[in-house]
């Protein structure tokens, strides 16, 4: 039984058509490759992108407690600017003067002739005491019975101070210290003239016509 061989041609056919095949599948090989080359130049450069996130806006506070002064809207007025404007005062380098001492009324004087007795000033207290009308008759019946001293004596009778009080510790009765205190002895005086004549003047009348009170 003969067999079915290819004759040389058609080997040769074989052959150029499987060379053909195989140029073809590389050419397309070669092609796609190619292609693929042009479509990817290759990794594409990165490009960093910074997103700056927005500002959140800010929500203004308010403080619950009012603050004291003058509202920023509101201009200043004449007296502020005039505040703001003022220049200091120098400092004061000078000593301040010394206070006066007060000097006491009359009123005064007789309102605290108790807790201090003027002793070296009978005259001026009793001055104080009376009117000027009445001081006058005092000062005429003290001067002609002891001339104003507080430690006049009658060697005779032994009347003591100004107003010649028989005897001299009557006075007493006006303060412990009669014999040395002089306007003790004038509140004597003056009490025993007001409650014998009346007044220092009805004392003064009476020592005109008789020398003595």
């Amino acid at each position: 039984m003969p067999t079915n061989s290819p004759s040389l041609r058609e080997l040769v056919y074989i052959f150029i058509a499987g060379m053909l095949s195989t140029t073809l599948v590389l050419s397309i090989f070669v092609a796609s490759g190619a292609l693929t080359y042009e479509q990817d130049p290759g990794p594409r450069p990165i490009h960093t992108v910074t997103v700056h996130p927005k500002p959140r806006p800010t929500v203004p506070t308010t403080d619950p407690t009012p603050t004291k002064g003058p509202n920023p809207t509101k201009p200043p007025t004449a007296s502020e600017r005039s505040k703001a404007t003022a220049k200091p005062n120098p400092i004061n380098t000078e000593a301040a003067p010394k206070p006066r001492r007060p000097v006491p009324t009359r009123a005064s004087r007789v309102a605290s002739d108790e807790s201090q007795p003027i002793t070296n000033a009978p005259k001026e207290y009793a001055r104080s005491v009376m009117t000027n009308a009445q001081f006058s008759c005092f000062s005429s019946v003290i001067s002609r019975e002891s001339g104003w001293d507080i430690n006049a004596t009658n060697p005779s009778s032994g009347a003591y101070g100004l107003g010649q009080a028989l005897p001299g510790f009557k006075m007493a009765s006006a303060g412990s210290d009669w014999r040395t205190n002089g306007v003790t002895q004038v509140k004597w005086v003056l009490g025993y003239m007001n409650s014998r004549y009346g007044s220092p003047c009805g004392a003064w009348e009476f020592w005109r016509s008789h020398s003595w009170y």
